[in-house]
């Protein structure tokens, strides 16, 4: 089961608009294929007696496109997620996801198991990667390049993460969305565990995962009884932002308020643009590691260690000059959208996770 975690208060970082990155997230998300777009319904355990034709209802009902299957817990398989059962949901007209929960314990064998899910016939595939993962940077560069190898650069792997990148900041957030990762970014926004309104979650949510520069696919909740004005108010920022889809955990706790509320018509919300974070000097993170791997691909030489402090500081300052923008040093939005032009230049993260200060 994805695991739900209270929101860490920390200050809102300082935002400003940067619709190019918008723009290009939505580049990012048309070259990924649309197996893991629109909206979606997350299935942690199959309900006893199920058939393709009644899942294939309730996915009907709210207008689902596809369904997320859990598919393995680690190395451990989910005899649930079956051929014959994808068979017969893509055979009514049912897009079938896996979805796979990594510990990052064991990166070659849980690789083997979520490469065995597609091989069932998943049509893409979702990594549920959350606390377990901290400080594993090494494994999940292991992990990413196993998938990778064996599903190839194109089949769509998104990363179901901790949506509050600022406060896990020994989260390898920047191994499984960067050059050879993932291809979509799917916070787990329960609004709720977070103890903030929807609205209130979008906007420290989309922010700080708009660095990474992938399209945001961000999942609601249907567990805990929500009201069906917040399912409601949870679409509507999805639409006006021009986000690549949504998908809500789960079908097996869901009421029938609840689903009733997701096949309600959102409307036709006013557009807005992606508000990406300002990162300053001082801050400490996997933000930091991220950008530092793009100073680097733009000719820097940083050791990347995750803390913005002086030498990072100079080398922000010095792309900024090269690139026509204020030498200010702070990473805002054009400074993002210079650098994401670039391959990000990952290190071998076999010896640990990052332990620098420059």
């Amino acid at each position: 089961m994805i695991r739900r975690m209270r929101w860490a208060r920390r200050q809102a970082p300082v935002l400003v608009v940067a619709a190019a990155l918008v723009l290009w997230a939505a580049a990012a998300t048309a070259a990924a294929g649309g197996s893991i777009r629109g909206t979606a319904l997350w299935i942690d355990q199959v309900p006893t007696g199920a058939t393709p034709q009644s899942l294939a209802a309730a996915a009907g009902q709210v207008g689902a496109r596809t369904l997320y299957i859990k598919a393995a817990d680690g190395v451990t398989a989910e005899p649930q997620f079956s051929p014959s059962l994808i068979a017969g949901l893509r055979a009514l007209g049912v897009s079938v996801c896996a979805w796979v929960f990594a510990y990052g314990s064991e990166p070659a064998p849980e690789a083997g198991a979520a490469i065995a899910a597609v091989h069932s016939g998943s049509g893409c595939l979702v990594i549920d990667a959350e606390a377990a993962y901290e400080t594993r940077y090494g494994q999940a560069q292991a992990y990413v390049r196993a998938l990778r190898a064996s599903l190839g650069r194109w089949f769509p792997i998104g990363l179901a993460g901790q949506p509050e990148i600022l406060q896990h900041p020994k989260f390898p957030y920047s191994v499984f969305l960067g050059p050879g990762g993932f291809d979509f970014d799917m916070p787990l926004m329960y609004w709720r565990d977070l103890g903030l309104s929807v609205r209130a979650a979008y906007a420290r949510v989309l922010p700080v995962n708009a660095i990474y520069g992938r399209p945001i696919l961000p999942v609601g909740q249907l567990y805990g009884e929500p009201a069906a004005g917040e399912l409601e108010q949870f679409r509507v920022p999805a639409g006006s932002y021009g986000l690549a889809g949504t998908s809500f955990f789960d079908l097996d706790s869901a009421t029938p308020t609840g689903l009733s509320a997701l096949a309600a018509s959102s409307g036709h919300p006013r557009r807005r643009t992606i508000v990406p974070a300002t990162i300053r000097p001082g801050a400490d993170g996997d933000e930091v590691d991220w950008a530092q791997e793009l100073l680097n691909a733009a000719g820097a030489r940083l050791p990347v260690g995750g803390f913005y402090g002086a030498e990072t500081y100079r080398a922000v300052a010095g792309f900024q000059r090269r690139h026509r923008l204020p030498g200010t040093g702070v990473l805002g939005p054009a400074t993002w959208r210079g650098l994401l032009r670039l391959r990000a230049r990952e290190p071998s993260w076999a010896a640990g996770p990052p332990n620098s200060a420059r």
